[in-house]
């Protein structure tokens, strides 16, 4: 009979068997919630909470899982970057900005006022995410401080997201 419980343990099991697919799912995942555009519709976010219990519930070493969010969630800001280097002022007539030059319009203000420390910052801030790293490009910050902010953040941001399922998994009885 199916429950709840069977399901669980068949996906710690899963989980526990096949550790190499974790980390490019993991990452694929990240890198898609911080790229322009698939951030706007892919809920890797949550899904790495869950994923993060996956990891607890399967005693596996949490490091890894860590450092391929990490990866994936940089990679993908990084992208964004790239591309609003090269397409310039043109980026705010691209859909969805489009569409959204409320969006468009929070995000300069957000990097003119806070500089690295907004592309940083809009990380955590949902809508931001895929967006200030591609305004970041067109408005030509510097890619070492972008860096800088891009890693840090991502690093950060993978905990934030991994964190609580993990602990949870791990930790509550």
């Amino acid at each position: 009979m199916w429950s709840i419980e069977s399901f669980a343990n068949e996906l710690v099991a899963l989980a526990r068997n096949n550790t190499s697919l974790f980390l490019p799912v993991v990452a694929a995942l990240a890198f898609a919630e911080s790229i322009i555009l698939f951030s706007l519709f892919i809920p890797a976010s949550v899904i790495l909470i869950g994923f993060g219990a996956l990891v607890g519930a399967a005693d596996m070493n949490p490091i890894p899982i860590l450092l391929a969010a990490t990866i994936g969630a940089a990679l993908g800001e990084w992208v964004s970057y790239a591309v609003g280097y090269v397409l310039k002022e043109r980026v705010s007539g691209i859909w969805p900005l489009s569409r959204h030059p409320d969006l468009v319009e929070r995000s300069v203000k957000l990097i003119s006022t806070w500089g690295v420390l907004g592309v940083f910052i809009a990380k955590f801030i949902g809508p931001l995410r895929g967006v200030v790293p591609l305004l970041a490009g067109a408005f030509r910050m510097p890619q070492i401080r972008f860096q800088i902010a891009n890693w840090t953040s991502s690093l950060l941001w993978a905990a934030v997201w991994l964190g609580p399922g993990y602990a949870a998994a791990k930790y509550w009885p």
